[in-house]
């Protein structure tokens, strides 16, 4: 896969933020490393994936 080096990454800064005491953000890794290969998977489908309206809002509404 071309993209293993962005799911490390994020498994990194995961593992980073979880032993540093950040959960929200080691929280947010997660949603994004299923999002990765969400993204990554769909690829091989040809199917579109648009952002959900309400993202930005809950983005920017957290905590």
């Amino acid at each position: 896969m071309k993209h293993d080096w962005m799911i490390r990454t994020l498994e990194d800064l995961q593992a980073y933020a979880k032993a540093n005491r950040l959960p929200a953000l080691a929280a947010h890794l997660e949603e994004a490393k299923l999002l990765a290969f969400t993204e990554i998977a769909s690829q091989s489908f040809e199917i579109e994936l648009r952002p959900h309206d309400g993202f930005r809002e809950k983005v920017a509404n957290f905590g």
